[in-house]
Order: structure tokens, then C-alpha cells, then sequence
């Protein structure tokens, strides 16, 4: 145990709980990496699949198709970053104080709203 732990009065089992938890959230950061570049690469793959079904669904619908996954992936992305390099997350917004489990959901909605506020935005149809 580190004297910073020391000092704090963390136990032992805290300890390795925390670095489960750390441990945890980079695997599935790095999962998440994986499975959105697999993505990526399979739906630059599309065109090996018999009829033309996925190809005018993907032309048509590509924001709903790719975009809102990704958006989801990157909002889960960026909770995880934030909560592995600063600690658990509390915020306040206009008021209401969010803290414990409702702070990195909250988080997660609102990062998610203004991708796909974004990708709606940015969109030429």
C-alpha cells in the first residue's frame, strides 16, 4: 500500500477494489476500441453480402445505422476515460448535484444528446 493510501485511510481490500475497478474500465475501453474499428471494418464489408439490401439501408439510414452505435460507444468512451483519470464523477447543473451512481449515468445521457444533437446537425441530406 502507498503512503498517499496510507495517509488517506485506505485499507487493503479498498485498494485492490479500486484497482479492480481501474483495471476493469480500461478493459473495456480497449474492448470498445475493438468492436468499433471491427464495425467499421465490417461495414466496409457490406458489399460481399448477396442482394442489395444493406446497401441502400446503409446509404439511406447511415446516422441511424452507424451513427447513433458510435455516438453511444463515444459517449461510453469518454465516461470511462473521465472516471479512470480523475475518480468518480460528480457535477452540478443548474442546481442539482449529481453524485454516486446517477453522476456517470447523467453524464453519459448528455454527451450521448450532444453527439447525436451533432451528427443530426451536421448531416446534408
Amino acid at each position: 500500500m502507498s503512503e498517499e493510501q496510507k495517509d488517506a485511510g485506505v485499507t487493503t481490500d479498498e485498494s485492490h477494489s479500486i484497482r479492480l475497478r481501474a483495471v476493469i474500465s480500461w478493459v473495456v475501453v480497449i474492448i470498445l476500441i475493438c468492436f468499433g474499428a471491427f464495425m467499421l471494418y465490417k461495414l466496409t464489408n457490406f458489399h460481399n453480402t448477396p442482394g442489395d439490401y444493406w446497401k441502400i439501408m446503409v446509404k439511406e439510414q447511415f446516422p441511424v445505422l452507424v451513427g447513433l452505435p458510435m455516438a453511444g460507444l463515444g459517449s461510453l468512451f469518454v465516461t470511462l476515460i473521465l472516471r479512470i483519470s480523475t475518480g468518480p464523477i460528480e457535477f452540478e447543473i443548474g442546481g442539482l448535484k449529481f453524485k454516486g451512481g446517477a453522476a456517470p449515468i447523467v453524464f453519459w445521457i448528455i454527451c450521448f444528446m450532444v453527439i447525436v444533437l451533432s451528427i443530426n446537425l451536421l448531416w446534408q441530406n
